[in-house]
């Protein structure tokens, strides 16, 4: 499933619960988050919460990407799924994208250690773009990778 990277685009709903569970019953722990919502201050207030960082998390980009680096992996790995991504790429581009950029970084850090780290970006906005991510650019999951599978 890394192959190319560990960020996968989803569009339908029933698609990305039907893999999340497929990737559950791999092992993973499942944290979600929903987007829709986001600005940089809840962003921080939400991923502190259900990452349980600790109380000294400084709600910037760095310790974001220090108290990530830190996370026990007690199983496979950890599947982070990001709902109506769309709407925080949309308000906060720059922020966006720099957290899966910290998402990806990491996830090759966890991979030397045997764990994974993936992320599922779901999106209702099935032209949705983002740039290169760690050097490569996130793409469609199998079931939704041509345009026509997304309703293009």
């Amino acid at each position: 499933m890394m192959v190319n990277g560990s960020i996968v685009l989803y569009g339908k709903t029933d698609i990305l619960d039907k893999n999340s569970r497929e990737i559950e019953a791999e092992g993973f722990e499942i944290i979600r988050f929903d987007c829709k919502e986001w600005d940089e201050g809840l962003f921080h207030k939400e991923v502190a919460r259900k990452l349980d960082f600790p109380a000294y998390y400084g709600e910037n980009l760095n310790a974001f990407s220090d108290c990530l680096s830190d996370l026990l992996i007690n199983n496979t790995g950890i599947l982070l799924i990001f709902t109506h991504y769309q709407s925080f790429l949309a308000k906060h581009p720059e922020l966006a994208i720099e957290v899966l950029e910290i998402i990806q970084i990491n996830s090759w850090r966890f991979l030397l250690e045997g764990k994974a780290l993936l992320s599922f970006i779901q999106s209702t906005d099935p032209e949705i773009s983002l740039p290169a991510i760690g050097g490569m650019v996130p793409e469609w999951n199998g079931e939704e990778w041509f345009d026509k599978d997304r309703g293009n």
